[in-house]
């Protein structure tokens, strides 16, 4: 008997729907530095799940955990490698059905699993123009040059730009200062945090938080090692 999808529609919210939850998680995959950096084993998704959730004070963020961590057990018990797997199984209402009944996990447990990857785990995906300046004309145009060039999210420049070669690169085909990108991944790096907004990226740069990318990668322990 199929799932009865009213339900689990609801759960997926903030989202609007789970086809588009699902399709976020995908795209966001499908960049080459989050494959490499965030693509957890299942043993590695519940050690990290239980240092990211473990140490807050609040009783519901341990149970969250737990539920977590158990849907993790019994992925990795079932053979499911990394998230990237994991989102293949479900990343239909056919096949989520399908899985549902072979992992012998609930449509619940599921859908948690698949929200908590999108809102804590997987950088997020933000327009660059959302980092900068808007009363900057200069600036704006720089961020307009880099959107015709392919380089429209966070994300984008975080792959293309994140070493030194990298910037080079872009800067020589755009025309765009290698200072002004180089300003511009260490605000993206920041976006990589749970719930931190463009908005609050500025406010921390307006105040003077402006280190270099190789100081934001270790402090915040990143999963890629940006290189001079």
């Amino acid at each position: 008997m199929g799932i009865d999808w009213e339900e689990p529609e609801k759960l997926v919210k903030p989202a609007p729907n789970y086809r588009t939850l699902v399709k976020r998680n995908l795209e966001i995959l499908s960049y080459d530095f989050v494959r490499e950096r965030y693509n957890h084993s299942m043993k590695q998704a519940e050690n990290y799940a239980t240092k990211l959730l473990g140490d807050y004070p609040r009783p519901k963020y341990w149970e969250y955990m737990e539920k977590l961590n158990k849907v993790f057990r019994q992925l990795d018990r079932f053979g499911v490698k990394n998230y990237l797997e994991f989102m293949h199984h479900v990343e239909t209402k056919e096949k989520f059905e399908e899985f549902h009944s072979e992992v012998g996990l609930s449509t619940r447990d599921i859908i948690r699993t698949v929200k908590y990857l999108f809102f804590w785990v997987l950088p997020s995906e933000k327009y660059l123009r959302e980092l900068i300046d808007a009363d900057n004309q200069e600036h704006l145009e720089y961020v307009t040059t880099l959107r015709k060039n392919g380089v429209r999210f966070t994300l984008d420049i975080l792959e293309k730009c994140r070493t030194k070669k990298g910037r080079q690169i872009i800067a020589k085909e755009t025309g765009v200062p290698e200072d002004f990108i180089y300003d511009l991944v260490n605000r993206a790096d920041f976006t990589r945090m749970p719930y931190i907004s463009g908005k609050t990226v500025k406010h921390y740069f307006g105040g003077g938080y402006n280190n270099h990318v190789e100081t934001l990668g270790k402090t915040r322990q990143c999963r890629f090692e940006p290189t001079n």
